[in-house]
């Protein structure tokens, strides 16, 4: 019984064996696969690689030099206006809004004023009169029927 065992335990061994063995030559074969392959050893490829990016790179500093030097002349050319100069003008602005406003609000009222002070006067001129016409009754209708041919004149004008 004991060879039994014993058998069983070299036929595992000669297994593998028989498996180290193929995988030693499978080894040898990949061995010799590397060793016929041949590495070029330029650098032809990178040193292109790298110029071109340092092509690139030139351009990126040439054109963050204009940008920086556009941005510092603006700088030097720029007006700083200070702020009391800032709120003097708003104060300026705003006081001559408002007296244009006011201005344009006293022209529109001109007429009515206009009305008013000549019916002032012709009233004050009545009464300083009033003597004289007391005096000269036929002067008063002749300046009363003068005065009512003017108003019919002037109220055919307006509706023309």
């Amino acid at each position: 019984m004991g060879y039994k065992k014993l058998d069983e335990v070299m036929e595992l061994l000669t297994d593998e064996l028989d498996g180290f063995n193929r995988s030693i030559d499978r080894l040898k074969q990949l061995t010799e696969n590397v060793d016929n392959i041949q590495i070029e050893a330029t650098s032809y490829e990178i040193q292109k690689i790298i110029r071109e990016h340092l092509e690139k790179e030139k351009r990126d500093m040439e054109s963050i030099d204009w940008n920086t030097d556009t941005i510092r002349k603006a700088v030097i050319n720029a007006k700083v206006i200070p702020r009391a100069l800032f709120w003097l003008m708003t104060a300026i602005w705003t006081v001559s809004i408002v007296s244009i406003c006011y201005l344009g609000f006293r022209v529109s009222r001109l007429d009515s004023i206009r009305e008013k002070s000549f019916e002032a006067g012709r009233k004050e001129v009545l009464t300083s009169l009033k003597g004289y016409f007391d005096l000269n009754p036929g002067l008063y209708e002749a300046y009363e029927a003068w005065r009512l041919k003017g108003t019919k004149v002037d109220s055919t004008k307006t509706k023309k």
